[in-house]
């Protein structure tokens, strides 16, 4: 077990995720497809597991107990409010009663190479009880700059033996942020991958018998509808677009709630749907679907947007341009965060770089619905750069080859 390597999901959600949490999704898949011996999973139990199948020797799970409530009362005794705050980057007794949990696990079960996702906070309260055991942070976002302050960044690559995160460009808004440098060599980029659920002979067959017109060129989004994601501005370009091409649709697949709650209504998502109404524009609001369901009618357009507004929301490495990449379709995002790593600018797709962007937008949308051998061209490349940048077989061998290199494998 000293050799073995500890993978800790520091959300309160588990792996395997009912609620089907991205990072969890990743976290599981790299496992499941490395079939490497070495690795253990920790996350926190969730009662829904019980009617999941997964390796229960692989996939462990921890609830707090009552000499969990007794630590955290410790903690809570040595660290006020506002300390504790800014130590842990918490003030849920909930989330902090769980960092707690995991530390009792690991005060019985002596793994020494420990990898941290999403969570800051548990990474100091594993160095605080545990200071000798090395710990590695993977970072699922591009927020390293604007969710910490300077000492709060200098603790996390004090306390971290690297960190790995989904793009290299965190590390740059990161270092050009703070005081306190982070070397490149203690920072490894591990694009996200996936495991498709068709085949691109599938996808394409699902292409053929789609139901919209033998004309109609389709634009799709998928994600939540909110401010942050642009959708608003998607259809102010897309409404550009049809009034100089009639031949194409948008269709709009998520939901503006999160976690299960689909069926919110949003004064954000009401003025979508105002806005495709009152200008009789053929734009479809498609609601949530499961992740198999949502990638068999992804599979049926021709092009995924992504319009995230990088003015209020930096991108990760979004799974659903990956998705859209694993089924052959060419993407038109904003340069927000990781897009920039996964769209190949005239390759397998278009990169929006102006801010504010409708115009840009709607102009890339335009000029690809018109231009079918461009489209051709953008679809076999979208296929090529999935397999070789965001498959498993690609993920994995980025991933081993920087565990390698911090000494946490030797195989």
């Amino acid at each position: 077990m000293k050799n073995d390597v500890l993978i800790i999901y520091g959300s309160l959600n588990s792996v395997p995720s009912p609620e089907g949490a991205a990072p969890a999704k990743v976290i599981y898949e790299t496992v499941e497809s490395l079939k490497y011996s070495k690795f253990k999973v920790l996350s926190n139990y969730n009662p829904k597991l019980n009617s999941v199948v997964y390796n229960k020797d692989v996939f462990l799970h921890t609830k707090p107990n009552v000499v969990d409530t007794f630590v955290l009362l410790m903690i809570k005794l040595l660290y006020p409010y506002k300390k504790r705050k800014h130590k842990f980057i918490t003030s849920s007794d909930e989330q902090l009663q769980y960092f707690v949990s995991v530390c009792r696990f690991l005060f019985f079960n002596k793994y020494d190479k420990i990898i941290v996702h999403v969570s800051v906070g548990l990474v100091s309260m594993i160095k605080l009880f545990f200071p000798k055991r090395e710990v590695v942070f993977y970072h699922h976002g591009t927020s390293l700059h604007t969710k910490y302050d300077e000492q709060q960044w200098k603790q996390l690559i004090t306390n971290s033996k690297a960190i790995f995160a989904v793009n290299k460009v965190a590390l740059g808004k990161a270092n050009s942020s703070f005081k306190n440098q982070l070397e490149s060599t203690r920072y490894f980029g591990i694009p996200n991958a996936i495991i498709p659920k068709l085949t691109i002979e599938e996808a394409k067959e699902y292409y053929k018998n789609r139901s919209f017109s033998a004309n109609s060129f389709v634009f799709a989004f998928s994600g939540r509808i909110c401010v942050e994601k642009g959708v608003l501005n998607l259809l102010y370009a897309f409404q550009k677009v049809y009034n100089k091409n009639n031949n194409v649709e948008l269709i709009v697949f998520g939901a503006a709630g999160t976690r299960g709650i689909h069926d919110v209504k949003t004064d954000y998502l009401l003025k979508c749907h105002d806005f495709a109404k009152s200008n009789s524009i053929p734009i479809k609001f498609a609601g949530f679907f499961k992740n198999e369901d949502l990638i068999k009618r992804l599979s049926q357009v021709d092009v995924l947007v992504l319009p995230t507004d990088n003015k209020l929301s930096e991108e990760g490495m979004p799974l659903c341009l990956i998705e859209a990449l694993s089924l052959g379709k060419p993407i038109i995002a904003t340069d927000s965060g990781g897009n920039s790593e996964v769209v190949k600018e005239d390759e397998n797709g278009i990169l929006i770089k102006t801010n504010p962007y409708v115009d840009e937008l709607a102009e890339a949308m335009l000029s690809l619905s018109l231009d079918q051998e461009r489209h051709v061209k953008f679809s076999k490349e979208a296929y090529t750069s999935y397999i070789e940048n965001h498959s498993y077989k690609s993920y994995n061998e980025v991933f081993i080859k920087a565990l390698k290199a911090i000494n946490f494998i030797d195989e």
